[in-house]
């Protein structure tokens, strides 16, 4: 065992952090997915699923259900009427029980995370000036060219 060698340890977990916005303060540790796991995902994170009959809505929920099995910790409350705030167990079937906009959201920033993209992104692009469609030459096609 040589341990003089060192090389790059990828964490088993993802740690998915809310700066700002509606859900700013939320932090979730997710474990990391396969290229396969990724893909059998899809249909809930891209929308392929017609959720407008029993049989899609069954196949949405099971899918949903097994990605809440990839979110290991979140610092999630919920909050008495009377300021009283009580922590949220972590599980896939909270997780599904959540509001849409909620489970939207951490599913977005999932894949993000996964896929490579940083969340936020680091800075803005810089755009540049809007293409010249004006100084593009539009002249009818000379006879010869135009048969």
């Amino acid at each position: 065992m040589d341990v003089g060698v060192t090389g790059y340890v990828r964490p088993r977990t993802l740690l998915l952090r809310w700066e700002d916005g509606e859900f700013a303060g939320l932090e979730i540790r997710a474990r990391r997915a396969s290229l396969e796991t990724f893909f059998r995902f899809a249909p809930i994170l891209d929308g392929g699923i017609d959720v407008s009959n029993p049989k899609g809505r069954e196949e949405f929920l099971g899918l949903a259900l097994e990605f809440g099995t990839y979110l290991v910790s979140w610092n999630v409350q919920e909050e008495d009427g009377h300021g009283n705030k009580t922590p949220v167990p972590c599980t896939p079937e909270e997780f599904v029980a959540s509001d849409p906009r909620f489970f939207r959201e951490v599913l977005d920033q999932w894949a993000e995370a996964i896929a490579g993209v940083p969340v936020p992104l680091d800075s803005r692009s810089p755009g540049g000036e809007p293409f010249p469609e004006a100084s593009l030459p539009v002249e009818p096609l000379s006879p010869s060219l135009a048969s």
